[in-house]
C-alpha cells in the first residue's frame, strides 16, 4: 500500500476511536478517588489564584473547595498533594469557567478530558511503533494499545493511573527520539513530560534516571566521550527538576528535610487488606505473584500470546547477538544501530520495573492499575511478536497474504468484549477466569456500579418516595450518588449497615478492606434478591429488597 492509503487508514482509525469516545464518555461510573481528585484540584487552584488578581475566580474556587470539605467524606488533602495538578487543576478551572454546577455534569466532563489525554498518547505510541516497525505493525500495535478492555474503560474514569500512563507514553516517545537523533530539543521535551509524569505518580522518577543509566552503558563503549556523558546527564537532570518544580506547587511548600515524605504513596496502603487468589492478605504481605497474576488474568489472551512470542524472540536474538560479539567488544558490538538501542532501553526498563515491584514492598491494590504504565512496554513487546510472525511468513507467499487478516481477526473478538462489558470494561477478565474462580478476586473495587444500581432502585419506587439503602460491602455510596440528577438524590437515604432501617441492600462483594467488614456479610431473611448484574459470568453487584 502507498503512503496515501496508509494515511487514510490511519486517519480513519483515529477518527473512529475519537468519535466513539465522544459518544460514550457519559456512560461510565465514577470511582471513589475522583471525588478526592476534585478536592485536590480546587485546593491547588485556589492556591495558584492567590498569586493573581482574579478575585472573582479566586472567590468561586474557594467556595467550591469549602463546599467539598463540608461533605466530611473525603480524607485530608495532604495525601493527595502527591498527585500534582496537571489533571485536577485544569478540570477544576473548566468547571468554573463553563459554570458546571451539577455533579453529574462535572464528573462527565472529567471523563471526557481523561479520554482525550489518552487519545493523544495513542498518537505518540503509534509513532513509537511506526518508527521501529513500519506502518502495518505500528497500526496493529496501536489497536492493541487502545483496545485492551481494562485500559479502554479506565481511560475514561481513572484520572490518575491512565493519565500517568498517557504522559508516561509521551515521555517514552521523546526519550526514544533522543536516542535516535541525539537531539537536545528531544531531551528537553523528554524532561518536560517526565516531570509531568512524576508529578502524577512518584514512579515517574525512574524516567530521567533510566536514560542516564542508558547513557552510562553507551559511555562504556567509548570512554573518550566522558565529557559528553557528564554534560548530557546534568543537562537532563537540570531541566527535569526545573520543570517539575515549576508546575508542582506542593514542592514550593515542602521543606527540603521532608522531601522523602514524597515517597510515602509507595507504601501508604500497607495496612489495607485485599482478596487475592481466594485469600485475604494485608498489602504488605501480598505474594510476589500478585502483579504478574493480575496482568495475566485481565489482559486479552491474544495479547499474552504475542507477549510470549515477542519475549521469546527477543531472548533468542539477544543470545544470538552475544554469540556474534567480538571478544572484549561487548559494549561496542552488542547494540547494532539505533533501533536495537531503543529495544534495549525498552526491555531493560520494563524488566527493571518488574524486578522492583516483585522484590520490594511496593503498595499494590485494585489489580494492576498502579502499574498500568507497563502497558506501554507490554504492547511494544507484543509488536515484536507480530514482527517475528511477519518475518516468518516472508518465506511463504501464500501464508503471507493471510497474515494481515489473521492478525486483525482476534481484535474483533476483543472489540466484542468491550461492547459486552460496556460500561464496565474496567472489570474485564479473560477466559482464564470463569464464574467459579472469579470469586477469588475483587471485581468492582472502584465501585463503578453504584450509580447504575441506585438508578435501578429509584426506578422501582414512586417518585415521591424516600428510599433507605444499606451497604453490605465496603465501598461508599457517595460516588454513585454524584452521577444522579439532583431530584433523584433527594429521594435517597443511606443507612450504612443498619439493615433494620433499609428498604434495599446493595453489595459489590468488596470486604475486609475496612475492619468493619472482617466477616462475610449475611443478608437478613426478610430480604430477597431483587436485581443482579452479571457480565460474561462475572457478578458485578447484587441488590436485595425487603419482603414485607
Amino acid at each position: 500500500m502507498n503512503s496515501k492509503t496508509n494515511n487514510l487508514i490511519l486517519f480513519s482509525v483515529f477518527s473512529i476511536y475519537l468519535l466513539i469516545g465522544i459518544f460514550i464518555y457519559k456512560d461510565f461510573g465514577i470511582g471513589i478517588e475522583e471525588h478526592f481528585q476534585r478536592k485536590n484540584g480546587f485546593h491547588w487552584l485556589s492556591y495558584l489564584l492567590s498569586f493573581t488578581n482574579f478575585n472573582e475566580l479566586t472567590e468561586i474556587s474557594n467556595l467550591k473547595y469549602q463546599e467539598i470539605i463540608a461533605t466530611n467524606q473525603l480524607p485530608d488533602i495532604n495525601f493527595f498533594n502527591f498527585y500534582g495538578i496537571l489533571f485536577d487543576v485544569p478540570t477544576a478551572l473548566i468547571e468554573i469557567l463553563f459554570e458546571i454546577n451539577e455533579s453529574k455534569d462535572y464528573f462527565e466532563m472529567r471523563h471526557l478530558f481523561s479520554f482525550i489525554v489518552y487519545f493523544i498518547s495513542s498518537i505518540f505510541f503509534y509513532k513509537i511503533l511506526k518508527n521501529r516497525f513500519g506502518f502495518f505493525i505500528g497500526l496493529i500495535g496501536l489497536l492493541i494499545y487502545i483496545l485492551s478492555p481494562r485500559i479502554f474503560g479506565d481511560s475514561f474514569h481513572n484520572n490518575k493511573d491512565v493519565f500517568f500512563l498517557s504522559v508516561f507514553t509521551i515521555s517514552i516517545y521523546y526519550c526514544l527520539e533522543s536516542i535516535q537523533k541525539n537531539s537536545y530539543k528531544n531531551l528537553i521535551l523528554f524532561s518536560l513530560f517526565a516531570a509531568f509524569a512524576t508529578s502524577s505518580r512518584i514512579v515517574g522518577l525512574f524516567l530521567p534516571f533510566s536514560i542516564i543509566i542508558f547513557y552510562f552503558f553507551e559511555f562504556l563503549s567509548n570512554t573518550s566521550k566522558y565529557k559528553e556523558f557528564i554534560f548530557k546527564s546534568f543537562f537532563l537532570i537540570f531541566f527535569f527538576f526545573l520543570f517539575l518544580f515549576l508546575h508542582f506547587p506542593y514542592a514550593w511548600t515542602l521543606e527540603f528535610k521532608n522531601i522523602l515524605n514524597w515517597l510515602d504513596p509507595f507504601f501508604y496502603y500497607m495496612g489495607l487488606s485485599i482478596l487475592f487468589n481466594g485469600e485475604y492478605y494485608l498489602i504488605k504481605f501480598l505474594p510476589r505473584s500478585y502483579l504478574p497474576t493480575w496482568i495475566t488474568i485481565s489482559t486479552p489472551i491474544y495479547y499474552l500470546l504475542l507477549l510470549f512470542i515477542g519475549s521469546a524472540y527477543l531472548v533468542f536474538r539477544l543470545f544470538r547477538r552475544l554469540s556474534e560479539v567480538k571478544e572484549n567488544a561487548i559494549h561496542n558490538d552488542l547494540w547494532r544501530g539505533t533501533k536495537e538501542k531503543k529495544d534495549a532501553y525498552m526491555i531493560i526498563f520494563f524488566l527493571t520495573f518488574i524486578f522492583f515491584v516483585v522484590f520490594f514492598d511496593v503498595a499494590l491494590l485494585s489489580g494492576w492499575r498502579h502499574f498500568y504504565f507497563l502497558h506501554t512496554f507490554i504492547v511494544y513487546i507484543c509488536a515484536f511478536g507480530l514482527y517475528f510472525l511477519y518475518v516468518l511468513t516472508l518465506k511463504y507467499k501464500k501464508i503471507k497474504s493471510f497474515f494481515i487478516p489473521i492478525s486483525i481477526l482476534p481484535l474483533f473478538f476483543i472489540v466484542f468484549k468491550i461492547y459486552q462489558f460496556h460500561p464496565y470494561q474496567s472489570l474485564y477478565f479473560n477466559n482464564l477466569i470463569n464464574s467459579h474462580n472469579v470469586e477469588k478476586y475483587q471485581v468492582d473495587t472502584a465501585s463503578l456500579s453504584r450509580a447504575d444500581a441506585l438508578k435501578n432502585i429509584l426506578s422501582q419506587e414512586n417518585n415521591n418516595t424516600v428510599i433507605n439503602v444499606a451497604n453490605a460491602s465496603w465501598t461508599p455510596f457517595f460516588n454513585g450518588k454524584a452521577l444522579l440528577k439532583e431530584d433523584y438524590k433527594k429521594r435517597l437515604n443511606f443507612v450504612g449497615q443498619e439493615y433494620n432501617k433499609a428498604d434495599y441492600i446493595y453489595t459489590n462483594y468488596i470486604y475486609e478492606v475496612d475492619i468493619r467488614y472482617n466477616n462475610k456479610y449475611k443478608i437478613p431473611e426478610n430480604f430477597k434478591e431483587f436485581d443482579k448484574l452479571i457480565i460474561d459470568e462475572i457478578t458485578i453487584y447484587t441488590i436485595y429488597k425487603r419482603i414485607n
